[in-house]
């Protein structure tokens, strides 16, 4: 038996909009209006109705042996506008909280997960240098109100993605191409807004961890030339860095915190190619004999290896916050699972303190901009019933934390 660290986090990860339905007050649901921005007209208006389920949602993670849930708590929800909050929200959320903690599951509570409200989005939203003060109350009423109950807190949610999704690739609202220096802007907001976040966070809970997810996109050199090997170290540096000052840029898992959080799903070979300006003159694509899942992207579970390595040098706790891959072959899914796990353990034999592992997600949902397509659920959903449906990878998911150990 590959055995775990005591204690290890046996958790899934979740998304406020994608699962809880009806959150009509934020810049995503405004996006989802606009004819063409989601895959077959899909709308988040139902999505898995977590919002009134989330006890018979907790129940079957209990069953399923968890004990830990990563959740986002929905911003525009709590403060519908600007410096009024929503008491009967705050009571909502204070509700799956506990529900969470009865049912024996840590709470880690994502304060940002890309969605926020619309008055902030009319005040020019995170391009705003007014944005992370803006952010600030918001956190300091949800730390005031379920501090209490809060195992751990994430600040903002793959900063580098929520930015280049928006700014860059149009994907998310407000739907940017190619615009690198509202990306950068937006960062550098969300980094001071991190940084506000997590001294408030300490200030009033000293003693419960906080920090932040990072995604972690593996780009690698697609030959052993120079010319390539540049390629990828630049892609790899637009996503793994932000700017701390005027030409200055940070890696963002040096950021203020207690944990590093790292989601890492896929990769991509880099090449240099001087006929595409348009990406800094850089060529990705997928390495050729590795599966792609169904958001078109490449998945090795053997590149986890290398991510958590990279983290090692920091000396700090390290939290999968992150990781799946959206398939309806659910056979492959078990197969994933059980590799990439093998390379966490192998991380952790490696010296890197890693404490915890929440799988991108417990139920299919909402899948952004691809809507309902993508299934990266251990448990099914269907769109007419919402029955949920328990996969044979969430029951292998569940042998694997009772054992607290992979099988031989």
């Amino acid at each position: 038996m590959k055995s775990f660290p005591q204690g290890f986090l046996w958790g899934t990860s979740s998304a406020a909009h994608q699962v809880e339905g009806d959150n009509r007050n934020c810049d995503w649901w405004e996006w989802e209006q606009k004819p063409g921005k989601i895959a077959n007209g899909d709308t988040s208006a139902v999505a898995c109705d977590h919002y009134h389920r989330y006890r018979e949602d907790f129940a079957l993670l209990r069953d399923l042996n968890q004990n830990a849930h990563r959740l986002s708590i929905e911003w525009s929800r709590i403060e519908p506008s600007q410096g009024e909050f929503d008491t009967r929200q705050l009571r909502h959320y204070r509700d799956v909280l506990g529900e969470m903690r009865e049912q024996g599951m840590l709470p880690m509570v994502t304060l940002h997960h890309f969605t926020s409200p619309l008055w902030f989005t009319r005040k020019g939203g995170w391009t705003s240098s007014e944005s992370p003060r803006a952010f600030l109350p918001f956190v300091q009423r949800a730390i005031d109100e379920l501090g209490d109950l809060a195992g751990m807190w994430c600040t903002i949610n793959e900063p580098s993605i929520y930015a280049a999704q928006g700014w860059t690739t149009g994907e998310f609202p407000p739907g940017h191409h190619g615009d690198l220096a509202g990306q950068y802007r937006v960062e550098r907001n969300l980094r001071r807004a991190h940084e506000l976040a997590y001294a408030a966070i300490k200030r009033r809970l000293p003693d419960v961890p906080a920090g932040l997810s990072h995604h972690k996109f593996l780009f690698m050199p697609a030959s052993r030339a120079r010319r390539d090997r540049m390629a990828a170290g630049a892609a790899q540096m637009v996503m793994d860095r932000w700017p701390v000052g005027p030409g200055r840029l940070e890696k963002i898992v040096e950021a203020s915190a207690d944990f590093i959080g790292v989601a890492h799903y896929w990769g991509q070979l880099c090449a240099f190619d001087p006929r595409r300006p348009q990406d800094q003159f850089v060529r990705r694509f997928n390495p050729p004999g590795v599966p792609v899942t169904d958001m078109g992207w490449a998945s090795d579970p053997s590149w986890m290896r290398q991510v958590l390595n990279d983290l090692k040098p920091y000396g700090k706790p390290v939290y999968v916050t992150e990781n799946g891959i959206a398939t309806a072959d659910d056979s492959a899914r078990e197969r994933y699972l059980t590799d990439v796990l093998t390379s966490v353990h192998a991380a952790i034999e490696d010296g890197v303190d890693v404490r915890g592992y929440f799988h991108w997600t417990n139920m299919d949902n909402f899948e952004w901009a691809r809507g309902y397509a993508p299934r990266f659920g251990l448990i099914a959903v269907d769109r007419k019933t919402l029955e949920r449906t328990v996969k044979p990878s969430g029951r292998l998911y569940a042998r694997i934390a009772t054992a607290n150990a992979l099988p031989s």
